[in-house]
């Protein structure tokens, strides 16, 4: 990955220029049959003039599955598709680096007409915008975050830019065709499984840190996902108790947003073996394991969290009052079986324990998805209690100001990106990083492109 680390936005765009000669001058937006085929693997040339309309890139998508597809069996695989004209609200971005992401092994499964490129997020170089962009240039490192900033939406505009409501356009817009005119869509209109990508202005975050493109792609979903719960809506107190349940991508990167932001003490709760590892080396202070003693996991956190006094007078704690002063869940359900299973597949089971293990007036942040089926909340509780409950994948993350401050503290040292994971993998082999992901026998994955 050496070659990514020292990629130049601008330095990518005049090579680019330069094999195409007076042919861009020209307007040429499309390559002949018998070059392409004559560039076995190679990405689809740079083109920097025209509508962008003709341009042939290499996707992978998925079309329609029966219910209980398994991935590998899954009709979903790399084709060629011919891009339609530029929206002017769009930009087309050569994608670098695209996050695997855990919440996308259902959709891999998925049964979808037309089909859609998977990957919802990406990092890689403005090759073209459209005539009303403003945010972006040709030649910028971009980041294509799982979650938008519009900037004029009613959530926007009251300082919730994590539940921007503007995330796709609806319907979602077909960006190109395959050979047999079939439209093609992207997920979540930016399908970041492809050598091109072409989204709207929203989801494109401008990087100018010196950071490689791998590293940037763990921001585009679970790793500002998990520092959005330590650092966003509730963010973490010097010398508090913090309880982290779950312990991939995201849950790691909340681990060390604690970490960042001064706990005391990081209790990481973690099935996994080598994911408990991984979260020790990265600030957890207690690690875990949910399969032993299964019945006593509350009660051992809850004793952990009691403070050296229990008088009530002197700011002591007992009993419930002796809870973390913030819980992140990170679990979910499982969407597809695991090789290294949790306690409970359904995900409820982590809930509850959130929910218990907080203290009166602690915070709760939720940040999973797929949990099957319900659980209780003392009704007492909910009506006339303190704790206070976050829900939501992003947490309070604002992408036009974090993306860039969570990039710095990449290129500072002070969060660990690459412990993230993430191990790399081809286009062609994307249906086994969903699968290594689904297992849980890596702590992440990304797709990278040359």
């Amino acid at each position: 990955m050496a070659s990514m680390n020292s990629v130049s936005r601008r330095r990518a765009l005049k090579k680019a220029v330069a094999a195409l000669g007076a042919s861009a001058a020209a307007g040429l937006v499309g390559e002949s049959g018998a070059t392409a085929q004559a560039r076995p693997g190679a990405q689809a040339p740079a083109i920097l003039t025209g509508t962008q309309a003709g341009r042939k890139f290499r996707a992978f998508m998925t079309f329609e599955n029966a219910p209980g597809t398994s991935i590998q069996a899954a009709r979903s695989s790399v084709e060629t598709v011919t891009m339609k004209p530029l929206n002017e609200d769009r930009i087309v971005v050569r994608t670098e680096a695209a996050q695997v992401c855990y919440t996308i092994v259902g959709q891999v499964v998925g049964n979808y007409k037309p089909p859609q490129i998977l990957g919802h997020s990406a990092v890689g170089i403005v090759e073209a915008i459209g005539s009303r962009v403003k945010r972006v240039q040709v030649g910028d490192r971009v980041i294509l975050a799982n979650t938008p900033q519009c900037g004029v939406c009613y959530n926007c505009l009251r300082g919730r830019a994590d539940r921007c409501i503007n995330t796709t356009q609806n319907p979602p817009a077909a960006i190109g065709t395959l050979s047999d005119g079939t439209d093609v869509l992207q997920q979540h209109d930016r399908g970041g499984f492809a050598e091109l990508v072409i989204a709207t202005e929203a989801y494109a975050i401008p990087i100018f840190h010196n950071v490689s493109p791998l590293e940037l792609s763990m921001l585009g979903c679970s790793g500002a996902c998990g520092l959005g719960t330590t650092l966003g809506v509730a963010p973490v107190t010097v010398g508090a108790d913090v309880v982290v349940i779950g312990c991939g991508p995201l849950g790691l990167s909340a681990v060390q947003g604690a970490r960042i932001k001064g706990a005391s003490q990081i209790i990481a709760v973690e099935p996994i073996p080598a994911r408990r590892a991984v979260a020790q080396q990265l600030g957890a202070t207690t690690v875990i394991d949910p399969n032993v003693d299964t019945a006593n996991v509350v009660a051992k956190i809850r004793d952990l969290c009691k403070g050296p006094s229990d008088r009530l007078f002197a700011g002591g704690r007992t009993g419930a009052q002796a809870g973390p002063d913030f819980v992140i869940e990170a679990v979910g359900g499982d969407l597809q079986p695991a090789k290294l299973p949790g306690p409970d597949p359904t995900g409820l089971l982590s809930l509850q324990w959130a929910w218990t293990l907080c203290s009166p007036t602690g915070h709760v942040t939720t940040v999973s998805v797929g949990q099957k089926g319900n659980f209780t909340v003392p009704a007492g509780q909910w009506s006339n209690g303190g704790k206070n409950h976050h829900p939501g994948n992003f947490n309070g993350v604002s992408v036009l100001k974090d993306m860039d401050l969570y990039a710095r503290l990449i290129e500072h040292g002070q969060f660990n990106a690459k412990a993230l994971g993430p191990e790399t993998f081809p286009l062609d082999r994307a249906k086994d990083a969903l699968q290594a992901v689904a297992d849980r026998t890596i702590v992440g994955a990304a797709i990278v492109f040359s």
